[in-house]
């Protein structure tokens, strides 16, 4: 048979190269690769505390903004943005952009979300000072 004789047989893997399975009820890897957030323990910054960050993504109920040394991205609803002018209401996208470099301040921590919300309007964007001390 012509289409036997063709036929090599494949080397048999070796252990070191066969695919490595864990068992199932192996304990949970601690190992962060990346930004994963249901892998990254949570460590919050400190409530009321201010820190330099970058604008992720912009949503229409706010934005979402990575603080430096911080593991997590924190919520910044668009009430929080910025100021009032005359009850002018604005949205998220009118206000920042992803990339943005900002001045945040810290006004909530959820522990159970593990989750922190997030003020721009309490800072002095360009010096970074608290506005309400």
């Amino acid at each position: 048979n012509a289409a036997s004789s063709s036929f090599e047989p494949q080397a048999q893997q070796t252990e070191a190269e066969a695919p490595r399975t864990l068992p199932r009820d192996a304990p949970p890897s601690r190992v962060v690769v990346g930004r994963n957030p249901r892998l990254a323990p949570f460590s919050p910054p400190q409530k009321y505390s201010i820190h330099r960050g970058e604008v992720q993504t912009v949503q229409e109920f706010g934005a979402f903004v990575t603080l430096e040394g911080i593991a997590r991205d924190g919520l910044c609803h668009v009430s929080q943005l910025r100021r009032a002018e005359s009850g002018q209401m604005l949205q998220a996208s009118q206000i920042v952009k992803p990339g943005d470099r900002v001045w945040c301040k810290v006004l909530d921590i959820s522990w159970t979300k593990q989750r922190f919300f997030l003020s721009l309007k309490y800072c002095n964007q360009d010096t970074g000072e608290d506005l309400d001390p």
